[in-house]
């Protein structure tokens, strides 16, 4: 389990050609933004993970029990990134 604060960032993109082109492995012209997305995982005693995104008014709330009873088959064999 997470014992400390942990805070990542990534810059914003914008793709300003050939966004769907990548899929058919072709080049597309990208350039990053001065904005930056955020990401701080800190532990609670709560048994919750909480989601809170402030610039938009949404925060919610799971039970981390519940979530690691969901269904997951619908992954199929799909490469799982945290096996």
């Amino acid at each position: 389990m997470l014992s400390e604060v942990l805070l990542v960032s990534a810059p914003g993109k914008v793709i300003l050609h050939g966004e769907h082109a990548v899929v058919h492995g072709k080049v597309a012209l990208a350039v990053a933004l001065n904005l930056r997305t955020f990401l701080r995982l800190q532990p609670h005693s709560n048994g919750q993970v909480c989601l809170n995104l402030p610039n938009i008014g949404i925060k919610r709330a799971w039970d981390v029990a519940r979530l690691q009873l969901q269904d997951t088959s619908f992954l199929g064999g799909a490469r799982r990134p945290w096996n």
